[in-house]
């Protein structure tokens, strides 16, 4: 709606003071330590778009909810649903020379995660760190693609930092260690079955160690 011409300013009260208007051009400024508080039951309507500048933040904490589509969805989840986004494959490949793994920590937020072996790699090593529910990470061990592979004693031993470790049992692990050789591979499945609990769902290859 285009300002009443009576009005001089771009933030003006409306004629019988309900409504409180910035016209084009106008703008509502809230400065640092100011804050804008919308009681129960109130509500705001935006029609337009709501732009987060860089350095910004939308905050919603425990217990509060956001209405998608109609329904409200509790903070806790959404904040699940969004951490447990899956990216697409990782590919961690050593060089026929490395004896350590080069990445320290098994990527956030992808769903796969590939290491390829090397002929010097014998006792690799990486972490699980900490993680939101529902996040699930399938882990695999394989040979050197390269068709060159003749290390009959490759392993990759899984180890956690900040989170806990689960078996298929549900009892806890420390550690587990994967392994490969010429003729064969390790995979492993995991859900974040709880915020920072891992736990061990199925393997394949017959190859895992758990410690």
């Amino acid at each position: 709606m285009a300002q009443d011409a009576t009005y001089q300013t771009r933030i003006y009260h409306e004629l019988g003071g309900e409504r409180l208007v910035a016209a084009s051009g106008g703008t509502f400024a809230v400065e640092s330590g100011g804050s804008i508080f919308i009681t129960n039951s109130a509500q705001m309507t935006i029609s337009g778009t709501l732009n987060l500048l860089s350095g910004g933040t939308l905050s919603m904490i425990s217990g509060a909810s956001w209405g998608i589509a109609g329904e409200d969805v509790a903070a806790d989840d959404i904040r699940r649903i969004l951490a447990s986004e899956q990216g697409g494959t990782t590919v961690m490949i050593q060089l026929a020379n490395d004896s350590l793994l080069g990445t320290s920590n098994i990527p956030k937020n992808v769903k796969i995660v590939t290491v390829v072996g090397s002929e010097a790699m014998s006792q690799g090593s990486i972490w699980l760190t900490s993680v939101s529910a529902g996040r699930e990470l399938f882990l695999h061990l394989v040979g050197d693609v390269s068709g060159g592979f003749t290390n009959n004693n490759t392993s990759l031993t899984v180890l956690r930092s900040g989170c806990i470790l689960l078996n298929s049992t549900g009892a806890p692990l420390a550690s587990f260690t994967m392994h490969t050789s010429v003729a064969s591979q390790c995979g492993v499945h995991l859900v974040a079955v709880l915020d920072n609990t891992w736990s061990i769902v199925s393997e394949i290859g017959n190859n895992l160690v758990e410690e």
